[in-house]
This record gives structure tokens, sequence and C-alpha cells, in this order.
């Protein structure tokens, strides 16, 4: 019996390997193109944030943009530090 049992436990991860090797990355751009050079891919927008509902595709262009116009820029927020306050980003 337990032989059985380990012939099929190598069968079963055999197979998983093999299709595991074969399978193709899926990219799914939901909000956009983020370039690694940018730096880590900041969160998707919050779904409070009824402006980006329906435009989500335009989200990472809308970081990035931030980012570089504005040193303070957190994507958490949509928000950059002007002094002592926040200011939200509009590119």
């Amino acid at each position: 019996m337990r032989k059985l049992m380990f012939a099929g436990l190598v069968a079963a991860t055999l197979v998983g390997a093999a299709g595991a090797s074969s399978a193709q990355p899926v990219v799914v751009e939901r909000y956009g193109r983020w370039e690694p050079a940018w730096g880590a891919a900041p969160p998707p927008p919050l779904h409070s944030w009824r402006h980006w509902r329906g435009h989500e595709g335009d989200w990472y262009g809308h970081v990035h943009n931030c980012m570089v116009r504005y040193h303070g820029y957190d994507p958490h927020r949509d928000m950059y530090r002007e002094g002592r306050r926040w200011v939200m980003c509009h590119d």
C-alpha cells in the first residue's frame, strides 16, 4: 500500500512540475503599464476614490507623473506634501 501511495505521489509531483514549467506568466495591465525602473509598483487606487472608477487603466501613468513632478508624493494617499499640508495630485 505504501509503494502505491508513493508512486501516486511521485506521479502527481511530476505532472505538477511539468505543468508549472510550461505555463506562461499572465500579465494583467488593469492599472496601466508600470516600468520596473520607476521603482516598486504602487498599490491600486482605493475603491472609495470614485474618480478612478472606470479609469483604472490610467492609474500607473498618473502615479508616475505625480512622482516625477512632486518629490513628496505618496501613492497610498494620492497626495503630496506642500509645506505642512497634504495636497491632492492632479496631473
